[in-house]
């Protein structure tokens, strides 16, 4: 090496197959380095310098040989042989990986066989499962094939619609496997319909943490929490708590809902991802079961996290999976991913998903469905109510114009708030009606006001599920409206506590005041009174506004499906749409009152 030489230098970093790259800067060296992958290569602002793993060193290296030019040095001889130990090891790493993804996709093609035949011939293990399940319990047929098919797979994606029996199905497979301890993660209000399960079609006992029980944690095979036992921002603290219940090894990971960890950047998933490594589970055999009809709330890129829990190898990052199945690219200036609809690649990833999923539709399961019908209430509020809400709308804009806004939702919430407190009377003449027939009825709001107000003009008839209510109070409020006989002809339920989990048969109507931002959430609030066991026509009412937030956003809830059908039930369809609901809202609100000099938002902190 002479005087001229260009000099790397090379220091590995510990526990890491990686190197710290030094060097006095060379554009043409960065320029290389920015050519290696994304997720290979990174720069350290804060030292100074560039990470790099080792394969990718050895790459950059070999873009170099043969030249007298450059010289990569590793500091002493030793570290240069560690460097070479290295590369070997990941030569053999490389090859084993290549031939576990052989195999992999050997066994994908054999699961979406398997499934297919299943579909079938169900019926001759109809038997050997249910003789897992307490006398007179009968599965319904995609109950059996579902069962059957995790059963092979073990790490699957349960996307079957709300109503569809996906708990009992997750029970069915732990109980043919007799499996010791089952790890259950549900959201708060679903605690106890999931340990009510367990002991109606089984003989197992279930335990809920922080909970009285009639039995031992040692004594049970499921062990359920809610979803906040994870949420906190000190991970040592959620550990401690995790490691003190001493259950050892676990067989089987269930998480119900499981939309509730779509975002990587909460502390529940990260908590999630950290506690639930393959270690944890007994010899090693990983068996995670997620379960949701809505996997993804509004876009496709909400499914990353859970698949890459059933399968890394296949969804190893958010980057790759953003970019090459979302067709979404990072907007530096503050706006986060944006998609570009044409880039996607939706039907292959309904392709790329099929081994590890199963789903089916409501209308797919149940032969006898009773008719749905959706109605848009429209509502015109009086000149005076219009020019109240015309001052806060064009507050809100205002806002957004001239300021940054990190939580949009916070800002528009203003807005539908307003109107969640003028349709109450509205409201109440639609359920004045739906009582003197004497039918039940449910109303869900976002806003929990208008369900006090209501409260108090039928202080006989109804009964408030809100969240501020006991768990045991509001179980006992539920058992009493499906009730025949029940005193509870009204439930006044928030959306936050009634759209997960909850039967609400016992009636075939339900009010939605606030239109839900999401889809899936518009889907899970009525799917409480659209499921298996009723028997009725049902009819969900939308409270709209016209010419409002809340003509906007049913609108644009209706244009989402369409993507999420694409990857999730394999249709086809013609959109042009590429944006968030926010953004869209935003603009709507924002041409209405002639603002247009920028969004000032940023999505990233606040997704729907």
């Amino acid at each position: 090496m002479d005087d001229n030489t260009f000099v790397v230098h090379c220091e590995r970093i510990s526990r890491r197959l990686a190197y710290y790259l030094r060097f006095q800067y060379n554009e043409g060296l960065v320029e290389k380095i920015k050519n290696l992958p994304d997720d290979t290569r990174k720069w350290n602002p804060g030292m100074m310098v560039w990470e790099i793993t080792t394969p990718s060193l050895l790459s950059l290296i070999k873009k170099y040989r043969g030249s007298n030019k450059i010289y990569f040095d590793f500091g002493t001889e030793e570290s240069r042989k560690i460097f070479i130990q290295q590369i070997k090891k990941t030569e053999i790493a490389e090859i084993e990986k290549r031939k576990f993804i052989a195999d992999l996709n050997i066994k994908k093609e054999q699961w979406v066989k398997y499934k297919q035949t299943l579909e079938e011939t169900y019926e001759k293990y109809s038997e050997d499962v249910h003789k897992f399940l307490k006398p007179g319990v009968v599965l319904y047929p995609h109950q059996i094939v579902a069962s059957l098919f995790i059963n092979v797979v073990r790490n699957a994606l349960l996307a079957l619609d709300m109503g569809t029996g996906k708990s009992l199905i997750s029970i069915t497979y732990a109980e043919m496997n007799g499996f010791e301890k089952v790890f259950v993660i549900t959201p708060n209000s679903l605690k106890f319909t999931f340990r009510n399960e367990v002991n109606k079609f089984t003989n197992s006992n279930a335990f809920i943490i922080g909970k009285k029980n009639k039995c031992t944690i040692e004594d049970s095979r499921y062990i359920i929490v809610n979803y906040d036992y994870f949420n906190s921002s000190n991970f040592n603290k959620v550990k401690a708590k995790f490691d003190n219940l001493n259950i050892g090894k676990i067989d089987c990971l269930i998480v119900d809902e499981c939309h509730h960890i779509a975002s990587t950047k909460i502390n529940t998933y990260k908590a999630f991802k950290r506690i639930f490594k393959d270690d944890i589970f007994r010899d090693g055999k990983v068996s995670k079961i997620f379960m949701s009809g809505t996997p993804a709330k509004s876009r496709s890129h909400q499914l990353y996290s859970v698949l890459h829990q059933i399968s890394p190898t296949d969804f190893p990052t958010k980057n790759h999976f953003n970019s090459f199945y979302c067709g979404m690219s990072y907007n530096v200036n503050g706006f986060g991913w944006e998609t570009d609809i044409s880039a996607t690649k939706f039907e292959e990833l309904f392709n790329k998903i099929a081994p590890f999923t199963y789903r089916k539709k409501f209308e797919d399961v149940i032969k006898d469905l009773p008719e749905k019908t959706t109605q848009k209430i429209i509502l015109e509020m009086t000149p005076k109510e219009y020019e109240t809400y015309f001052k806060i709308e064009e507050g809100v804009v205002n806002e957004f114009t001239n300021k940054v806004i990190t939580h949009p939702l916070a800002v528009l919430g203003k807005i539908r708030e307003y109107t969640s407190y003028l349709k109450v009377n509205s409201v109440r003449e639609l359920i004045d009606s739906i009582l003197e027939c004497g039918e039940k009825f449910v109303v869900v709001d976002f806003y929990k006001d208008s369900l006090l107000k209501l409260n108090k003009l039928y202080p006989e008839e109804s009964a408030l599920h809100t969240g501020n209510e006991k768990d045991t109070t509001r179980a006992e409020v539920l058992k009493d409206f499906q009730d025949e006989n029940g005193k509870t002809k009204l439930l006044l339920g928030s959306q936050s506590t009634i759209s997960e989990g909850v039967t609400l048969t016992a009636a075939n109507k339900i009010g939605i005041i606030t239109v839900p931002w999401t889809p899936s959430d518009a889907d899970q609030i009525i799917s409480r009174i659209f499921r298996i066991g009723q028997k009725n026509a049902i009819n969900a009412y939308f409270f709209v506004y016209k010419n409002t937030i809340d003509e906007y956003v049913f609108d644009l809830i209706e244009s989402k499906r369409q993507e999420l059908s694409l990857v999730i039930d394999g249709h086809k369809y013609e959109s042009d749409i590429d944006q968030s609901i926010i953004n869209d809202l935003i603009k709507m609100i924002k041409n209405k009152h002639k603002k247009s000099n920028g969004d000032n938002i940023s999505l990233e902190q606040e997704s729907i």
